[in-house]
């Protein structure tokens, strides 16, 4: 009987205290590995990043990916291999063990690897082209609404009760305010 293996799968999550540029300086240096390589790393689906490791070195590696900022997992990659596997009959269809079935509804959970929707079932959509031909940019500063396109303001029509001018020799102007 043979030990179980495992594989160490990172879906691009950090730990706290790291960024995104940080890790991915840290994977190129570990894995010696070009930029294009370590973006690969961080597109959000589940990527093994080594497979076949005992738990000891599943393990050593989980934390060696940890002390460079990423947040990684161990997935055991099924029963371990035998020399000679006994043939069984037909398997029968069985749930997933990560699914959970709501007794009462009979809906279930999805497993948490990968996407929902394999990327025949996902709907195409066509890129929608909006006409931008008539649209202009005003230059910095300034106001955007030209002099010509702000209504006029409404004449204000002031009243003074007992206003009287003055002589033009004097230059004075009085007015008296009711009581």
């Amino acid at each position: 009987m043979t030990e179980s293996t495992y594989s160490v799968i990172f879906r691009g999550d950090l730990e706290p205290g790291y960024t995104v540029a940080d890790v991915k300086a840290n994977f190129a240096r570990l894995f010696k590995a070009g930029p294009d390589t370590v973006e690969k790393l961080f597109s959000g689906r589940p990527l093994a990043i080594k497979k076949g490791l005992s738990q000891a070195q599943a393990e050593q590696l989980q934390a060696t990916l940890s002390r460079h900022g990423a947040l990684s997992s161990l997935k055991p990659e099924g029963e371990p291999q035998q020399a000679a596997p006994a043939p069984s009959p037909a398997p029968q269809p069985q749930p997933p063990a990560a699914e959970k079935v709501d007794s009462e509804s009979g809906l279930s959970l999805a497993p948490m690897e990968g996407y929902l929707l394999k990327d025949h079932e996902r709907a195409k959509v066509d890129p929608v082209q909006v006409p931008v031909s008539h649209l202009s940019l005003k230059p910095a500063g300034g106001n955007l609404v030209e002099a010509s396109e702000q209504p006029a303001p409404p004449s204000v029509q002031v009243q003074v009760p007992n206003w009287q001018l003055g002589s033009h020799i004097s230059g004075k102007a009085s007015f008296k305010l009711p009581d």
